[in-house]
């Protein structure tokens, strides 16, 4: 199991083929699928290190300062109120939300941690000319939470808490408000100039090149999905679990299970699907009276409110999107399932896109969480968060990992047949 630069199997649509010319900036994409192979960053790879160990020391310092600081304050009634980022979670755990305060722990606190000093683990030692201990198991650690950081998405669920409690109190924007907006912006900047194969070449060098003429007839050439090194499975291999040589994650011909799986996951998003948009996602308690909010009520506010872009934006991420998803997952498993042939690169583009938009369906679970953990007047005012939004998260959860588990290989491998 070895390493090759000019050959490579796309991990889309599975077909093995050959790279002639690497350009110096830019990507090179599959012939077939249109997906990305290889990507080339702008920065020289001498100084692609200590560039983006500089962005990662700064976004370090920002994480800390937006985890310490309040992010929004409120004057109402005589009443002043603050809240963290921490104090959120704590809020979700102490009112018997232990699943949804791990998932908003996960996505603001966890995930964002985990990349940060997962970067300074192995930045800082490579650019000293040093391999730090077990440095290709964190990267693999770094480049899998990549999936479920969600500052982005917790921006914007923090801006339509504002313009929700601004209608209710006086609301003063905190250090971390504007530390975040920062953050969020150093991530994107690393995420965007740090050069993946540099970088495992930098920190897995003993990985060769595979010698072609020693593969068996029968061996299959795959990539891994997590570092792209180029690997062999041979015939007593492809039904069991391979590792990579680098990573040490484990390699298939196919995921196992891909569509059991994928249908397994899909049916318990439907199910939750329905108590996520019928129960309310907060609670507000007011003088005596209890409402509750669901995700259409909130939508329905702030259009009636005149914060249209805002309900616009609401509608999309939180109704739109989670529906697309299953509409495009249920599509897709049909297909497959009858093999059929009908537009293979279209729709192994609308799977790109449920990796794509599945995390911005967030905005709800921390919209509600935010507004909980700031209004809480006895006897005036006081916000809780409904059963709704656990079922929300789930269904959010459930999508995540139904695309996750889904091979978009499968799509191809009816149209394979029938060119033999």
């Amino acid at each position: 199991m070895r390493q090759t630069v000019p050959i490579i199997s796309c991990h889309d649509c599975g077909l093995l083929q050959q790279i002639s010319h690497m350009p110096e900036e830019g990507t090179v994409k599959c012939c077939r699928c249109n997906a990305t192979l290889r990507k080339r960053q702008r920065i020289k790879p001498a100084k692609s290190i200590e560039h983006t160990l500089a962005l990662v020391m700064t976004a370090s310092v920002l994480f800390v300062i937006a985890n310490i600081y309040p992010i929004v304050q409120l004057r109402a009634e005589g009443h002043e109120m603050a809240t963290t980022l921490f104090a959120c979670v704590t809020y979700l755990l102490s009112h018997d939300m232990q699943i949804l305060s791990v998932l908003v722990f996960i996505t603001s606190i966890g995930g964002p941690l985990i990349q940060l000093s997962g970067l300074l683990y192995i930045l800082l030692p490579v650019n000293f000319n040093r391999i730090p201990p077990y440095a290709p198991q964190v990267y693999r650690s770094v480049r899998v939470m990549t999936s479920w950081s969600m500052l982005e998405v917790l921006m914007l669920g923090i801006l339509v808490s504002i313009v929700k409690l601004s209608a209710l109190a006086t609301v003063i924007p905190g250090i971390a408000l504007w530390t975040f907006g920062l953050l969020i912006f150093f991530i994107a900047a690393i995420l965007n100039d740090l050069d993946t194969e540099m970088l495992w070449e930098q920190i897995s060098p003993k990985t060769g090149a595979i010698d072609r003429q020693q593969l068996k007839p029968e061996t299959h050439l795959i990539n891994c999905h997590n570092c792209h090194l180029l690997c062999t499975i041979t015939p007593d291999h492809s039904h069991n679990e391979s590792l990579c040589p680098r990573c040490s994650s484990v390699l298939h011909i196919r995921k196992p299970n891909s569509l059991t799986r994928c249908t397994a996951l899909l049916i318990a998003a439907m199910v939750m699907y329905i108590p996520a948009n019928v129960l309310p996602v907060m609670v507000i308690t007011s003088m005596g009276e209890t409402e509750g909010d669901t995700i259409m009520s909130g939508v329905i506010y702030l259009a009636t409110s005149g914060d249209w872009p805002l309900a616009i934006i609401l509608f999309i991420a939180s109704i739109f999107v989670p529906s697309l998803k299953l509409i495009i997952l249920s599509l897709l498993l049909l297909t497959v399932h009858f093999k059929s042939q009908w537009r293979p690169k279209e729709r192994t583009r609308l799977y790109r896109l449920t990796e794509l938009i599945g995390r911005w369906s967030m905005v709800d679970i921390f919209v509600a969480t935010l507004m909980a953990a700031l209004i809480q007047i006895q006897g005036l005012m006081v916000i809780d968060v409904g059963f709704g939004a656990l079922a929300f998260g789930s269904v959010v959860v459930l999508t995540m990992l139904a695309a996750m588990a889904f091979d978009p290989r499968l799509i191809w491998d009816s149209m394979e047949k029938v060119n033999e």
